[in-house]
């Protein structure tokens, strides 16, 4: 079994080496994650907000994918929002480490007194250190050059670039994820550099009464290398005054040269209690590679806390 999963790993390393770098991609923004790959979203609220997140994936295998991150955001001052991210990514002997940092600023559309109705922009930069510890490997071949110590390292500056709007009960969203900012050298074959990614979003909570609500949303993540994953989600949610339940399905497909594919459904639940907010979520592979190395799943938490730092409020 180790020996298997080593060759996923080194097949992994030679094939996408490039796209560990980033904070990888799963149902976080369905769990109050959204500002992790928008940063229009930094200080969305008029909360102090904290989240933190947990994603294990192939659980068949020892040493299989995780990843943790946690992340802070806030209005910081009248309309200006900002964020703080920290990340790691490990998967066997690849690792990163990154940390992210981005601000923004929201124009209110209305001015109900509640941020329902808003349109917002930001950026951030986004700091990243990939590792592979060549010593796990045992390679057959110790002189690969591939397998060199010239690429057991590496640093990388990017940003993202985002935009954000909600209005009433309609939500929608655009991001350029990964625009190197520093030279973005190939790894694998002198020829794939890492894709930037698009990605796109929209939803609308249907009330069915004051404290019952469905959200039917769409997420589209392109890639400059012509690939895109695609997820539809529907969540049902019961809704009180300092407490609310959610729960539903998120079902993600892709599509890239070698045709399209349904990669899994992910039943998604998360609850808010006053402050403290608890999500999870678990994925039933429909891939083969998926089937065969086992299903993941993820942990959310976060805390709203009041806004110590802008204590004059959002500015409508």
């Amino acid at each position: 079994m180790k020996k298997i999963y080593t060759l996923f790993l080194v097949i992994a390393f030679l094939g996408s080496y490039k796209s560990q770098e980033t904070l990888p991609f799963y149902q976080q923004y369905l769990m109050e994650g959204d500002f992790l790959f928008n940063p229009a979203l930094y200080g969305k609220t008029d909360d102090v907000v904290l989240n933190l997140n947990y994603q294990k994936q192939f659980s068949s295998f020892d040493q299989s994918p995780n990843v943790q991150s946690i992340g802070v955001h806030a209005n910081v001052f009248d309309r200006v929002g900002a964020g703080l991210t920290f990340f790691r990514d490990q998967n066997g002997p690849i690792s990163s480490t990154g940390i992210t940092g981005g601000a923004s600023y929201f124009i209110p559309i209305d001015d109900d007194g509640e941020r329902k109705s808003q349109f917002s922009f930001g950026t951030n930069v986004k700091f990243f250190n990939l590792n592979l510890d060549l010593s796990q490997l045992n390679p057959q071949d110790p002189g690969d050059p591939t397998l060199g110590s010239d690429v057991s390292s590496l640093f990388l500056v990017y940003a993202d670039l985002g935009m954000a709007i909600s209005y009433r009960n309609f939500f929608a969203g655009v991001s350029v994820n990964d625009i190197a900012l520093t030279n973005d050298i190939p790894i694998v074959n002198g020829v794939e550099p890492e894709p930037t990614k698009f990605i796109v979003n929209a939803g609308y909570n249907y009330y069915l009464n004051d404290q019952f609500y469905l959200t039917p949303s769409l997420l589209m993540n392109f890639n400059t290398n012509s690939s895109r994953m695609t997820d539809l989600n529907l969540m049902a949610t019961i809704a009180g005054d300092q407490t609310s339940f959610s729960a539903g399905a998120s079902m993600r497909s892709a599509k890239n040269q070698f045709g399209t594919q349904n990669l899994g459904i992910s039943p998604v639940v998360k609850a808010t209690v006053n402050n403290f907010f608890f999500g999870a979520s678990y994925n039933f592979g429909m891939s083969d590679i998926q089937q065969y190395a086992g299903s993941s799943f993820m942990l959310s938490v976060g805390y709203n806390i009041e806004n110590f730092i802008n204590s004059r409020g959002y500015r409508y």
